[in-house]
């Protein structure tokens, strides 16, 4: 799994396919990650969209991002079985 694998993402299907190869990759190769727990993994995502933003290489229309819909999946991750 490497960042070309976001630009396959056009459906519900493949996000939800998306999200399952980056819990694989972490388990099968944990060294590849800076962030090794939940708390770590969080706040390195705030950390780049900050970070990101910013930057003048940014390609993301950042009030055009649906926040509500990602902070939804992210916290009913928490409860989720």
């Amino acid at each position: 799994m490497d960042i070309s694998d976001i630009n396959k993402i056009s459906s519900k299907e493949d996000f939800m396919s998306f999200l399952g190869g980056l819990a694989e990759n972490f388990r099968d190769k944990p060294n590849e990650w800076q962030a090794l727990t939940v708390d770590l993994f969080l706040e390195a995502c705030a950390s780049w969209i900050m970070d990101f933003s910013v930057c003048p290489k940014n390609d993301i229309d950042w009030n055009s991002v649906d926040y509500k819909t990602f902070a939804k999946i992210l916290f009913m991750g928490k409860y989720y079985e």
